[in-house]
């Protein structure tokens, strides 16, 4: 039996959730800036996957292999760890057909570790046109690579995560949201953590 406040057959029926109303001024705002950055993080991501991690591997797989003799290290920014670290020496190719004198590394990075007048395995290109790419090719020089694709990928997964908290703004306020605002704030650490590490020791901020 139905009260006088309750209209015919609704008993029992689920009644729409409020929180199926249209997102405020300010909340279209906030989805809006999440998914900008998110936007800029992806881009920026696979922009740095292409030019620092599969590039130069390219360039490494088509380079002559030979030896690098360290020269010098010369340090911007104030201290030796400046974002600007610059070192040269000279490249030898195994075959003796490619000699390059005072030849940049293109990672400093590459570097670390060795003393001026040192060698250690490498290889370069010198392309028709544009600067001269030398890489060192031993574990050191591959794990330096790896981490800077580490670094690119970080980046990327960071826009995946930005891109998740946008699409969460526009969700009902429930257990659901809660859970997947949980495993963003994860995801977002990890791509955080594997950004900074793999830049900063791959060829990062502070080379």
């Amino acid at each position: 039996m139905t009260s006088g406040t309750e209209l015919p057959g609704a008993q029992g029926q689920v009644q729409p959730r409020a929180a199926g109303r249209p997102l405020s001024a300010a909340q279209r705002k906030k989805a809006g800036i999440a998914a900008f950055f998110a936007a800029l993080a992806l881009v920026s991501g696979v922009g740095l996957l292409k030019t620092d991690y599969l590039d130069p591997k390219s360039v490494v797989e088509k380079a002559k292999p030979g030896v690098f003799t360290l020269d010098r290290c010369e340090h911007g920014g104030g201290t030796n760890q400046g974002p600007s670290t610059s070192c040269y020496g000279d490249f030898r190719s195994d075959d003796g057909e490619l000699k390059l004198t005072d030849a940049p590394l293109k990672e400093s990075h590459d570097a670390e570790g060795t003393e001026a007048g040192e060698d250690f395995p490498a290889r370069a290109i010198r392309p028709a046109a544009g600067p001269t790419e030398v890489f060192r090719t031993d574990d050191q020089g591959e794990s330096n690579l790896a981490m800077r694709g580490i670094g690119a990928l970080g980046l990327t997964l960071l826009g995946v995560m930005l891109g998740g908290f946008a699409g969460r703004m526009m969700m009902v306020p429930g257990p659901a949201r809660s859970r997947l605002g949980a495993g963003l704030g994860f995801g977002t650490v990890v791509s955080l953590l594997l950004w900074l590490i793999g830049r900063g020791t791959g060829g990062g901020f502070w080379a």
